[in-house]
């Protein structure tokens, strides 16, 4: 079971830096060059966008931290 974690402000910064990273990868390969920097942007554009959809960041789960403020922080 996933555990909210993440704000709403959170959850949409993530949705923000993931359709940046996204779209600098995918559609602007020159500006970037280097394929590993695609791959890695891709990448990290791809876990803030299951972030975003989960509201769940398993690094702040491991951390101990959240910004999730709900009254049931449980996810059924």
């Amino acid at each position: 079971m996933l555990i909210k974690n993440l704000s709403p402000i959170d959850r949409g910064i993530r949705g923000i830096v993931a359709v940046v990273a996204l779209v600098a990868a995918l559609f602007f390969p020159d500006a970037i060059g280097d394929p590993l920097l695609r791959g890695i942007l891709i990448a990290f554009g791809l876990l803030n966008a299951i972030s975003l959809v989960f509201g769940n960041c398993l690094v702040y789960q491991i951390a101990g931290i959240s910004t999730y403020k709900g009254a049931n922080s449980s996810d059924t």
